[in-house]
């Protein structure tokens, strides 16, 4: 791959330049891809590599962001295209090169050209996996072995919809507690750090022996006033070293994963979350005709959570071993009876994507019960909470002044 800084004339006769990613790094291969969007190409010269990562760090920084929905939508739209009979690059005009967001309009063009190349859907989409799961791409690979590129395209688009739904559910489960805690420690500090130092003269002049809340109060203050610049760079370097951790070290991300999972609340949100996600996407995969195995490496290479992964792989080596698919998910110790027992009678039944289906709609009505509750819990707490630490911190404060007028 490689950057190239290109000038073309449009058919329009408009001269224009510019710079552009692309798959190759011969300016042979970058002059006809240009030419195939129209015009001729008067140079196409590579950049630097340095100079080629720097452009592709900043373009990725600055471009317009492709929602889920927003893909989701357009694979629809083309499923519904191509079941009526359009063309692939047709259809890829339509749903995603004519598209309002600039990103996913230049991921169309993009695809469309390489389409029109020679390449096929799956392995142009390829090219953009930042924006194409890998079950996206599996499913297009599948359909396009099949002739049912339609239907696996559209039970991508469901998919898509299902897990960014699942996601977002289980993300705002889990921050807005946090959200509400530190509202209220942003709230208190705000009042040790400002408001307290315009009381203490009123206090000092009293000239009489403060209460000990009050002179707890007041130290804290004075600690957060000398420190304060101190404390904020902890903070952000605590936070900077554990998403650091959390990327580069799998053994820590195994270890925070698994005291979560040890955690009453969090842990409920983990596991329906979860849960929800392995069914809905192992049922999708069955349905599109792949293996149990192959079903399971795709899945395991999609969580998120290291120990869910490490005991989806437990499930496969007992399949290797010749278990059966519910003996193998019983032995793994982490799924509940409820999924071990649909898993059981979809294998018996012959309907096990029926069945994993049925799991993922009650898990994920899990997790919205679960998230419903803990919003309604967590808002009285924080008042109480909140309100709390200010009656302490007005009646330390104010007391003595009271006092002094009484």
């Amino acid at each position: 791959m490689a950057c190239f800084h290109y000038k073309r004339i449009t058919r329009q006769g408009i001269v224009r330049a510019g710079v552009i990613d692309l798959p190759f790094d011969s300016p042979i291969s970058a002059t006809a891809y240009l030419e195939r969007q129209g015009g001729a190409v008067i140079f196409a010269n590579p950049l630097p590599s340095w100079a080629g990562t720097l452009y592709t760090t900043l373009e990725r920084f600055f471009e317009t962001r492709v929602e889920t929905a927003t893909m989701a939508e357009a694979l629809n739209n083309m499923a519904i295209m191509l079941r009526a009979g359009i063309p692939v690059v047709a259809a890829l005009q339509d749903a995603m090169a004519d598209n309002d967001n600039p990103t996913l309009a230049k991921v169309g063009q993009d695809l469309v050209s390489r389409i029109q190349s020679g390449s096929s859907l799956s392995e142009a989409a390829q090219n953009w996996a930042r924006y194409f799961p890998e079950t996206t791409l599996f499913l297009m690979r599948i359909g396009e072995e099949t002739g049912s590129l339609d239907r696996t395209i559209q039970d991508a688009s469901r998919h898509m919809i299902k897990v960014d739904k699942i996601v977002r559910e289980t993300k705002s489960a889990l921050m807005y507690p946090a959200i509400m805690i530190s509202a209220i420690l942003g709230a208190m500090a705000f009042w040790l750090y400002f408001v307290v130092p315009m009381v203490l003269p009123l206090l000092k002049a009293t000239g009489k022996e403060l209460p000990a809340l009050t002179q707890g109060i007041i130290a804290t203050a004075n600690f957060l006033q000398a420190h304060f610049l101190g404390i904020l760079l902890t903070l952000v370097i605590t936070f900077v070293t554990f998403q650091s951790l959390m990327k580069k070290f799998l053994a820590f991300r195994r270890a925070v994963h698994r005291v979560l999972l040890h955690i009453p609340i969090i842990s409920a949100i983990i596991h329906a979350s979860n849960l929800a996600f392995i069914t809905a996407y192992f049922s999708l995969l069955l349905n599109a005709g792949v293996d149990v195995i192959k079903s399971i490496d795709i899945l395991s290479g999609s969580l998120g959570n290291e120990i869910y992964k490490e005991k989806m792989g437990e499930v496969r080596a007992g399949l290797i071993h010749g278990l059966g698919l519910r003996s193998s998910f019983a032995e793994a110790g982490i799924f509940p009876p409820f999924v071990v027992r649909m898993i059981g009678i979809g294998e018996v039944s012959g309907a096990l994507s029926t069945q994993l289906d049925f799991a993922a709609t009650e898990y994920g009505s899990r997790l919205d019960d679960i998230i419903k509750t803990l919003s309604k819990s967590i808002e009285p707490f924080a008042l109480v909470l909140g309100g709390g630490l200010f009656v302490v911190l007005l009646v330390g404060m104010f007391m003595p002044l009271y006092s002094m007028a009484g």
